[in-house]
């Protein structure tokens, strides 16, 4: 029986795909010309939290605030909001208003590979 929300273990492809979500940094902090260590997201079955994620294929890199909202310490969520942008995970509506929707950030991401692996 499985535990968590878990995909499977990745294939080799799909782990260099990581490699290079990490290389690029946090998609949404580059649209404000930053490069920030991301995590790996899973999009997940119509965007919702809690819901199926698509596979290891769906995948984009959110730095800890974007993705979690964990915030450096001394910072408040407003500091954060005005800084950075919102939150994936504490303002998902204003995320994507923001940044795009799952489909967008996935077309983004995956341009950016493309563009790594062609350099």
């Amino acid at each position: 029986m499985k535990i968590g929300r878990s995909t499977g273990k990745p294939t080799k492809a799909q782990e260099a795909r990581w490699d290079a979500i990490r290389e690029k940094g946090c998609i949404a902090c580059r649209t404000r010309g930053w490069v920030v260590t991301p995590e790996i997201h899973h999009l997940t079955t119509g965007g919702k939290h809690g819901q199926k994620r698509l596979g290891h294929d769906y995948t984009i890199g959110l730095c800890a605030w974007h993705h979690r909202g964990v915030m450096p310490a001394g910072h408040t969520e407003r500091l954060m909001e005005r800084s950075y942008g919102p939150s994936y995970a504490l303002s998902p509506r204003a995320f994507r208003e923001t940044f795009g929707n799952d489909d967008a950030l996935l077309a983004f991401q995956n341009a950016l590979i493309v563009m790594r692996m062609s350099a």
